[in-house]
């Protein structure tokens, strides 16, 4: 993650938006007087939530029973993956 200087940021915002574009990874604000921030695109933003979701979903499942092929059904986590990964571009 790059680390960047408010006032760096604020100087140079238009260049910053573009990186973020471009690189789709969150930028750490660095403050003396306040504390740190990250700043990201709301695209990249979303993305991230939508695969902590699925990260969630996973963790979330007896791992033994979630890996057995006969109770999951890997079309169907195929087709959510691809959801996922299509709504976040």
């Amino acid at each position: 993650m790059i680390s960047i200087k408010s006032d760096d940021f604020s100087e140079n915002y238009e260049l910053f938006v573009k990186l973020c574009s471009i690189t789709s990874e969150p930028m750490k604000l660095v403050n003396d007087k306040c504390q740190d921030m990250i700043v990201m695109t709301a695209e990249a933003f979303e993305r991230r939530n939508k695969l902590l979701d699925l990260r969630e979903k996973f963790l979330g499942t007896d791992t033994d029973k979630c890996l057995s092929s006969e109770n999951t059904d890997f079309q169907q986590l195929g087709q959510y993956i691809n959801e996922l990964e299509k709504n976040g571009e």
